[in-house]
């Protein structure tokens, strides 16, 4: 294994083809199998042994490990593709990130407090998520913060953009705040209308005050199948 990792250093020169010129050496082609993750790689250009040290083809195989190779002012450059990619997704606007979308109704519950999201209304001017607060702690009042509530729509969908709205100006059902302990609030939390009601799935971001921290909730709706109510 000490021979494979120096031979992948030193065997930078051999960038495309094997090519070795030098009145003092003598170069043995190998026929070593090489393995990358446990499966066996074929290369095009076979492991070359120089003195006893192995030495591979850099370009071939940093390409199958996933890495692109550039020689630039006599340097040797050795990049991952995945860096590359991860820029490619950030200044496209698009992530990586993966979420569990899921069914309504979905229940979430962080530290005592427990919020509930049971269905979605979507009209022209608004998208409406009916949901209960339950405080369960022992001597904390809280307060939902509507001011930082952000609904998404379309994420990751296929010729979808992802349209991210905020909180609508009027919201009755929780105007009145605090949440003592103990006591629940049910009501609709309403948000800013979608462009795009043709909605595949739906993610709702809120957050609830308390006397000692600040809990933030984050839920991922599968909307599939799933029947808006309408007014």
């Amino acid at each position: 294994m000490k021979k494979l990792v120096t031979g992948f250093i030193c065997g930078a020169i051999f960038f495309s083809g094997i090519a070795f010129a030098a009145s003092n050496f003598t170069a043995k082609v190998e026929e070593h199998k090489i393995y990358i993750n446990g499966q066996e790689k074929a290369l095009s250009d076979k492991p070359v042994s120089i003195e006893g040290n192995l030495y591979l083809p850099v370009r071939e195989l940093a390409d199958a490990i996933g890495y692109r190779v550039a020689f630039e002012n006599g340097d040797i450059k050795l990049t991952s593709k995945k860096k590359d990619e991860q820029k490619e997704s950030t200044s496209s606007g698009s992530t990586d990130t993966k979420f569990d979308f899921r069914k309504l109704p979905i229940t979430q519950t962080v530290k005592d407090v427990e919020v509930t999201v049971h269905s979605v209304r979507l009209t022209e001017g608004k998208t409406d998520f009916e949901i209960t607060i339950k405080n369960n702690t022992a001597d904390e009042n809280i307060t939902p913060v509507l001011g930082n509530t952000e609904v998404g729509a379309n994420y990751s969908i296929e010729g979808k953009s992802y349209e991210t709205v905020g909180i609508s100006p009027a919201n009755p059902d929780f105007e009145d705040g605090s949440i003592k302990p103990k006591k629940e609030k049910h009501g609709w939390v309403s948000n800013q209308g979608l462009e795009d009601r043709d909605v595949k799935n739906l993610t709702l971001s809120l957050s609830v005050n308390g006397k000692k921290e600040k809990r933030t909730f984050k839920f991922y709706i599968d909307c599939k199948d799933l029947k808006f109510r309408t007014l």
